[in-house]
């Protein structure tokens, strides 16, 4: 492994994390745990859909990413290939972190009350 040229990827990687810093950071991303590979970086993340660690690779030949979820185990559990670079962070975040009930789980986990609940809670009628 040619270790300079793989650090390199690693932050490019996390140049474009860095482009939606707030969706990265609701992965619960673990410092401690960045690790370089082999051209490309992995992290243990702590998100509702995955925890455990993901694994992004740069595929030098067709300028995409592959995106690989591995188990606190070490056990491989999904990989997704041909990942733009404009897709990578809402690949993972759907992998890692996006349910379906998304803003309920938020507000659940967090006690946070989100807007679309003060809108259902919202029976005022409005005033003529």
């Amino acid at each position: 492994m040619d270790e300079e040229y793989s650090k390199e990827i690693a932050n490019y990687i996390f140049s474009i994390f860095r482009t939606n810093p707030f969706v990265v950071m609701s992965w619960g991303i673990n410092p401690a745990s960045i690790t370089i590979v082999e051209v490309g970086v992995k992290f243990h993340v702590q998100g509702f859909i995955h925890t455990g660690y993901v694994q992004v690779v740069l595929n030098e030949g067709e300028d995409l990413f592959e995106v690989t979820l591995i188990s606190e185990e070490g056990e491989t559990l999904k990989t997704i290939e041909h990942i733009f670079v404009d897709n990578l962070i809402s690949v993972i975040d759907s992998a890692v972190e996006k349910c379906e009930n998304y803003e309920e789980r938020i507000s659940q986990e967090y006690q946070i009350i989100t807007e679309s609940a003060i809108c259902e809670s919202d029976t005022s009628q409005p005033t003529q």
